[in-house]
């Protein structure tokens, strides 16, 4: 048997800078075994295995939803064809005035609810938001304070000052009580300043604290009508200046303690 030639058994492999050098070889074949060897998965691969899932994603969703919905029952509010539609229109701006015309009576126009300034097309609904509906009493005006006290007749309006001192009960409200009443026998007697400010810092953390549960409370009520899949947003009411006028007290609901 004829011995191996040590050229043959000494050959490497075939690498980019050899195939670049081999005679006979095309600069497009040189090219592509180049490309080839310096990336073994390319983006092109990665888009691939991607959309693959997401198309077998929603064809599996199609079968276990019967056939209702492609993506698991989620729908985005972005792709919801009223939110579309307000992409491309100028948000509303109503006055209180203007506002109360979309209380469902005229047949004519749609029914809105206002939410702390928010207004939401809630036409779809007209059982629950229109004449003799149970919550046509929200319908055509920014009833803030009732949709966070549940103060239905009190609390129809979007004047919120106040609210906060709904969430200081039970021990607290005692403990508020008290401090209160020691700051103004300190007051009188004209003495303890520090004493004074520190209870006025007490009781006025505890009101910022409350407030933050006002806040989260409304902006719960925002989400539930803006991610509705039957609701949408359609503008702003604007509201006149208050902040001169008596804050109001709670209803007797939320006086309980």
């Amino acid at each position: 048997m004829a011995s191996e030639d040590p050229a043959i058994r000494n050959r490497k492999p075939l690498s980019t800078d050899t195939a670049a050098d081999t005679p006979g070889v095309g600069n497009s074949t040189k090219r592509k075994i180049k490309s080839e060897v310096q990336s073994g998965i390319s983006f092109l691969d990665v888009l691939r295995v991607i959309s693959g899932i997401i198309v077998l994603s929603s064809v599996m969703s199609w079968f276990v939803t019967d056939g209702e919905s492609f993506t698991w029952g989620y729908k985005p509010a972005a792709l919801r064809w009223n939110n579309v539609k307000m992409m491309f229109r100028t948000p509303l701006n109503l006055t209180d005035a203007e506002l109360a015309r979309y209380d469902g009576k005229d047949p004519k126009l749609p029914i809105y609810v206002a939410v702390n300034g928010s207004v939401f097309d809630v036409t779809a609904n007209p059982a629950t938001y229109g004449p003799g509906g149970g919550y046509h009493f929200f319908s055509g005006r920014d009833a803030a304070r009732a949709f966070v006290s549940g103060c239905f007749r009190e609390d129809l309006t979007w004047d919120m000052r106040g609210l906060e001192e709904m969430y200081i009960k039970g021990a607290e409200l005692e403990t508020d009580l008290a401090e209160k009443a020691e700051i103004e026998r300190l007051e009188t007697d004209g003495s303890m300043a520090g004493r004074v400010r520190y209870l006025t810092r007490r009781r006025e953390k505890r009101r910022v604290d409350a407030w933050d549960k006002v806040v989260k409370s409304i902006a719960h009520w925002d989400q539930f009508f803006r991610n509705h899949d039957k609701y949408f947003y359609v503008g702003i009411v604007t509201h006149p200046d208050i902040s001169g006028e008596p804050i109001r007290e709670l209803c007797q609901k939320q006086k309980k303690p």
